[in-house]
């Protein structure tokens, strides 16, 4: 190296210094490699995802505890795509141990047969080819129904597919309890988009839409899956006043949670008490950066 070059340094943090010195005391580049990975890349790796990876059953009680305390009335949670039950019969019990099964019904819908035929390209897996199979997830809505009803009242089990039973009196209903969470578990693009065609009209301002196929399918990509029905709700497809707001601080990391707003919408909830009035002010404490 000549006399007037100088060494580029990239990131100047100490803890790049303590990396070099480390390297200094390792022998071998294979040592230095095996040590980097095991010791400092994956802990890291594994500190990071355990702080800010989203776990799809956290948000159903921070919805819940935000409606509890800032809203009055009767709410409803949807879900679309049951299965089983898994997150159903979670998402009953989060009411009971909130005490909210007063004021929240529970509503799931499915065929119970199973994934159909992808009936569109924008359903398919583009990476692997490996697209949902005819039948699976197929649910045992005699057992679900029997399990509910010997434990909880306030739910509802819609069985059919989702144009026969999101009838005009369903969605009528959800004047009088509004949906604070529409959970959308379609993993097609073509159900994900029945579904949000027939609720937008009826969601309220602030309502809460989870997306749990999101980033599941084809990296979340745009092109397929219920990724591009965000893109496409945010693109004006369905309207110029439509929007879905990502929720970082509900989602974390997460793609899955929006927040759903319509501009030329009336629907909102009734606030249980109001922070607004003209003798608000923030008062002066004192100069320094200190409150």
């Amino acid at each position: 190296m000549s006399d007037d070059q100088k060494t580029y340094v990239p990131n100047p943090s100490p803890l790049l210094k303590v990396l070099r010195g480390l390297s200094k005391l390792i022998p071998g580049d294979y040592l230095r490699t095996a040590i980097y990975l095991g010791v400092i890349e994956k802990p890291r790796r594994i500190l990071r995802l355990a702080l800010n990876t989203f776990y799809r059953m956290d948000h159903v009680y921070n919805v819940l505890r935000e409606f509890r305390d800032n809203y009055r009335g009767k709410f409803s949670i949807l879900e679309f795509g049951t299965s089983d039950g898994y997150a159903f019969t979670k998402m009953l019990y989060a009411t009971r141990y909130l005490r909210m099964e007063d004021r929240v019904t529970v509503h799931t819908f499915d065929s119970f047969e199973g994934m159909p035929p992808a009936a569109d390209a924008r359903d398919l897996d583009l990476v692997g080819g490996d697209s949902w199979a005819p039948g699976e997830f197929r649910g045992r809505y005699a057992e679900l129904l029997q399990y509910c009803r010997e434990r909880y009242s306030n739910f509802g089990i819609h069985k059919g597919y989702f144009e026969e039973t999101l009838t005009s009196a369903f969605l009528e209903s959800l004047h009088d309890a509004p949906p604070i969470l529409v959970w959308v578990d379609c993993d097609y693009y073509s159900s994900a988009r029945t579904v949000m065609e027939r609720l937008m009209p009826y969601l309220p301002n602030g309502c809460v839409l989870y997306f749990d196929e999101y980033d599941n399918m084809n990296f979340g990509s745009r092109f397929t899956g219920e990724a591009r029905l965000v893109h496409e709700i945010n693109h004006g497809v369905f309207g110029e006043q439509l929007e879905l707001i990502r929720d970082r601080k509900m989602g974390l990391d997460s793609d899955r949670i929006y927040r759903f707003m319509n501009f030329g919408s009336s629907l909102r909830y009734a606030s249980a008490q109001t922070e607004n009035s003209a003798t608000v002010v923030h008062l002066r404490t004192n100069d320094s950066p200190l409150p």
